[in-house]
């Protein structure tokens, strides 16, 4: 973190395309989906597109106007909610539909890393939630609540402070030291989640893994990078002031 990488985004995505199977060229575009699925907020709010997903701002318009290219489970949102303030309200249930279906199809890596920031995206609507005195039921209203870490989660509703559930222990002293400075927080789970996935990835330098790996810390670093300080105050607040929905 903090550190350029060596080639532009545009060039990695040259390389992936011109050197790997189509099946595995196929994994990299399902990771490189959540920015689609984001990128679809962005659009209905007018703010910038990330660089990082498979369709430009032209291809994602014309998906979204024709409800072609896309997969079922974002047509089968916008069927729900026709309205765009009704789609803004309740995006997270689209961004819960994402990790859920991209994971449940995912093998490896894919899978582990899909599970990964599905999970850490929840613990930290619990820490918004706590943090914010947030209605925890509401903000994991399209979770199922007998799932093990959903109930963790939502077992802490009137507790004073929040506790990280099983597995994301190492989480509370990052929350403890910098809840109240946003940007060395945002700063912090970037490197929390680099770390993370370079351990997902494993030891082998040629497989699949290594660069799907690559692709993710990838756009961390490259994001990081591309932060001026307004920006990046701004991108850092939404690890405290949003709902699911609104991930970072």
């Amino acid at each position: 973190i903090g550190e350029a990488p060596e080639l532009s985004f545009e060039e990695l995505e040259v390389l992936l395309h011109e050197n790997l199977l189509p099946s595995d060229y196929e994994q990299t575009r399902i990771l490189r989906r959540l920015y689609d699925i984001l990128n679809i907020r962005n659009f209905w709010k007018e703010d910038e597109l990330d660089p990082y997903g498979n369709l430009n701002v032209n291809q994602l318009e014309e998906a979204l106007l024709d409800h072609a290219g896309l997969p079922s489970y974002v047509l089968k949102f916008l069927e729900t909610y026709p309205s765009q303030v009704a789609r803004l309200n309740f995006f997270s249930s689209l961004i819960s539909q994402f990790f859920k279906e991209e994971a449940k199809n995912a093998s490896g890596f894919l899978k582990k890393y899909l599970n990964f920031e599905r999970a850490l995206q929840l613990v930290l609507v619990g820490f918004r939630a706590k943090k914010l005195k947030r209605n925890l039921e509401k903000e994991l209203q399209f979770e199922d609540p007998n799932e093990d870490l959903i109930a963790q989660i939502l077992a802490q509703k009137d507790s004073p402070e929040f506790e990280p559930p099983e597995g994301f222990e190492d989480l509370k002293p990052i929350f403890l030291a910098y809840q109240d400075l946003p940007l060395k927080l945002y700063q912090s789970l970037c490197e929390y989640r680099f770390e993370k996935i370079e351990e997902m990835a494993g030891t082998d330098t040629f497989s699949l893994s290594k660069i799907l790996s690559y692709i993710a810390e990838f756009i961390i670093v490259d994001k990081w990078m591309h932060l001026n300080e307004d920006q990046g105050l701004k991108v850092a607040d939404t690890v405290l002031k949003t709902s699911s929905g609104e991930t970072t």
